[in-house]
């Protein structure tokens, strides 16, 4: 059974299979909650609630009740499989599903991803089982049981063959070497068709070693190739068998561990919604989450994930996003506000207007991201290749030594089997994707395995300032008065002419007064007078009020005292709007664009006794970048820079030996990041240097910045 709020008061029920439709109706129309009850369709109820949220929430409880007692629909009136609870530990449950076959149940975990409360799901064909990751405040194993039980199997999300296919890594070669080896040592097959199955088993590898040789290198492939069929020739069967094996272990090791490494990333990232409610009319529509069109309008209620990119235009709700920033609080968003595919609407209910979907939204760009990773070779793995392939000529002159000398081929075999590349293709690639799956837990996004190498080497680190070691909101920081008005006269008189501003330093301004508890009465409408880079006119509560700068009130035939002038020139890395009110001068406020709390610390934790240098590159002014950079510990600071003098000052460096990493979130950063040996950007940077970026902090500022170092190291 399906339940949606589709307005105030309103709730559209949808009966699964077994919960049958006019017993449901009749019974819904008896509960007092209900005022009105409407078929919408053939197969769906609307039903309008009396009494608020909390009848709507009795009315939610006795439907769930009321389905708990309905079976499932299935042979009879009970459904075709059953579902048991195996185990369950914080945060975790096992449930064990019989008579379903590998594609129901990846379909039933598909459906179960999608439900309240679920925030991972693993199945196993194998064992029939189910690993279900749980928030244990929301939901229980037994509730879980329960839902299963209650769901109509036709409306489990459909799985694609190539999907299941993909799951997981082959394990048909490592069974079939496996068996191999097995008749050749128990004997169990004529020796013509062991060697058949031998050479069958040995061609991933011939592949290898001719790759190679096309290339115009002898590799390790070579050796282990030669060594298998100089084993098959001589009668040797079960020694080629079970080289052959052992080949087929390593390669199954390295997929295997590919594919968890990288699941275990997509743990984090719980990144599909099945379905969406569009409103399409006065109704809205299910609809599967691929056919959402950029433009359409899509409810989500409580528990519900959200379907595609876009923005709220209607509704309150908090919404947990921990799942693409690691933001462990959820978050409010209400009209005006983005929201992202993936994240999950906690409580309240949102209508958002969808502009990406699919492929386009920001949780489908990091799933690609992710499924990049350990694709491109790092140089250390593939120096130390190259250095194994260097000894497989002599390898090979030794082997064909050792047989002369000895005049016994197995000695040569043995030299053969010697295999310098096998663990170096296994270890490396297995550290690099367990080190960046560990990365993008503590909320480090990094986007190919080179560039942990590159951070390990960065000897220079290169900041912004707005928004990077600053937060880049401005704030109040001190209020002077100079005339007959208290601090919280002029905040409120000030703020009032603010009000329905929205710059950032009217932003500052009115959360200053709200920190207070100072109320401003907001501008007369139609009074308000506002110059870009002046300042702004205004009446509040009877009075003229002129908030802004010197000029502006140059302009209105006000004088500033010396003192005040001589004080705005004295505090570097702050700003000073003037206020005037009623034609005299009354004062002003103070406000900076505050360094982030852990900006120092962080700045210390990079420094890595004197390893690396620490440089600030701004394009503000030059005395408010050296004050920035003295209070939280930079060596080297220039201001006053246009995007293209940062990229010049970078390549200067990089001219001189050095290794660049750079961390900026502006698109003014972006032409620096991308020439940087390694760009790091920030969780809330613009698109452009998010999309340039080669390592992304997800979370915590830049408080993350030291782990993504000392993952490389």
């Amino acid at each position: 059974m399906n339940v949606r709020s589709i307005g105030a008061g309103r709730l559209r029920v949808i009966p699964g299979a077994g919960a049958g439709f006019d017993g449901l109706g009749e019974w819904l129309s008896r509960r007092p909650e209900v005022t009105r009850l409407d078929t919408c369709s053939s197969a769906a109820l609307v039903v309008c609630t009396a009494g608020g949220a909390a009848a709507q929430r009795s009315l939610r409880r006795a439907l769930r009740e009321r389905v708990t007692a309905v079976p499932a629909a299935g042979c009879g009136g009970a459904p075709s499989f059953s579902v048991r609870v195996v185990h369950t530990v914080a945060g975790r449950v096992r449930l064990r599903a019989c008579g379903l076959d590998a594609g129901q149940l990846r379909s039933l975990a598909a459906w179960l991803s999608s439900q309240p409360g679920v925030q991972w799901v693993k199945a196993s064909a194998d064992t029939g089982s189910l690993v279900v990751g749980v928030d244990p405040l929301i939901v229980s194993g037994e509730d879980l049981r329960r839902a299963v039980l209650a769901s109509d199997p036709s409306a489990w999300p459909a799985v694609p063959a190539q999907a299941e296919a993909a799951s997981g890594p082959d394990r048909s070669a490592l069974a079939f070497t496996s068996a191999l080896l097995a008749v050749s040592a128990l004997k169990l097959a004529p020796a013509p068709l062991v060697v058949v199955g031998i050479a069958a088993a040995s061609v991933p590898c011939a592949q290898r070693a001719f790759e190679t040789l096309r290339r115009g290198r002898v590799g390790v492939d070579a050796l282990d190739f030669s060594a298998i069929v100089l084993s098959a020739s001589t009668g040797l069967h079960t020694t080629a068998a079970f080289m052959a094996w052992l080949l087929s272990i390593g390669d199954h090791i390295l997929a295997h561990t590919t594919e968890r490494a990288r699941a275990a990333i997509s743990e984090v990232l719980t990144l599909d919604a099945s379905e969406a409610w569009v409103l399409r009319g006065a109704v809205p529509e299910r609809v599967a989450a691929t056919e959402l069109a950029p433009g359409d309008r899509i409810v989500v209620d409580a528990g519900a994930r959200i379907a595609a990119d876009g923005v709220v235009v209607e509704g309150v709700a908090m919404v947990d996003e921990k799942a693409l920033t690691g933001e462990p609080l959820p978050a409010e968003k209400r009209a005006g506000s983005r929201v992202l595919a993936a994240t999950v609407v906690v409580e309240g209910q949102v209508i958002v207007r969808v502009d990406r979907t699919g492929e386009s939204t920001t949780a489908a760009r990091i799933v690609r991201i992710l499924e990049g990773t350990g694709a491109k070779p790092m140089s250390l793995q593939r120096e130390i290749e190259k250095r194994a392939d260097w000894l497989a000529l002599p390898t090979i002159g030794v082997a064909v030594a050792a047989a002369a000398l000895s005049g016994q081929i197995g000695r040569m075999t043995s030299c053969l089997i010697t295999d310098f590349g096998t663990g170096v293709r296994i270890a490396i690639p297995t550290a690099v994707l367990a080190t960046m799956t560990l990365a993008a837990r503590e909320g480090v996004l990094v986007k190919g395995g080179h560039y942990l190498e590159r951070l390990h080497r960065a000897d220079v680190v290169v900041f912004d300032k707005t928004g990077t070691l600053t937060s880049g909101s401005p704030r109040v920081v001190r209020i002077r008065t100079a005339g007959q008005l208290s601090e919280r006269e002029l905040l409120a008189l000030a703020a009032g002419a603010e009000a329905r501003q929205k710059h950032p330093v009217a932003a500052a301004i009115c959360a200053c007064a709200v920190e207070r508890g100072v109320v401003a009465s907001p501008a007369e409408v139609g009074s308000e007078s506002y110059t870009i880079g002046v300042g702004l006119s205004a009446r509040v509560a009877g009075r003229e009020v002129l908030v802004g700068s010197a000029r502006l009130l140059a302009g209105r035939g006000i004088a500033i005292p010396a003192e005040e002038r001589a004080l705005a020139e004295q505090a570097p890395g702050t700003s000073r709007l003037f206020v005037a009110v009623d034609g005299r001068f009354e004062g002003s406020l103070e406000y900076a664009d505050e360094i982030r709390g852990e900006t120092p610390g962080v700045i210390g934790a990079l420094r890595a006794g004197d390893r690396r240098e620490i440089v600030l590159l701004s394009g503000d002014a030059a005395g408010a970048v050296r004050e920035v950079a003295g209070r939280v510990g930079i060596d080297r600071a220039i201001g006053g820079l246009l995007p293209e003098e940062k990229v010049h000052r970078v390549r200067e460096m990089q001219a001189g030996g050095r290794t660049v990493a750079m961390v900026g979130d502006g698109i003014n950063d972006a032409p620096a990041l991308a020439l940087s040996e390694v760009g790091i950007s920030l969780d809330g940077a613009t698109d452009v240097a998010l999309e340039v970026a080669d390592v992304v902090l997800l979370s915590g500022g830049l408080s993350n910045l030291p782990r993504a170092f000392d993952a490389a190291d």
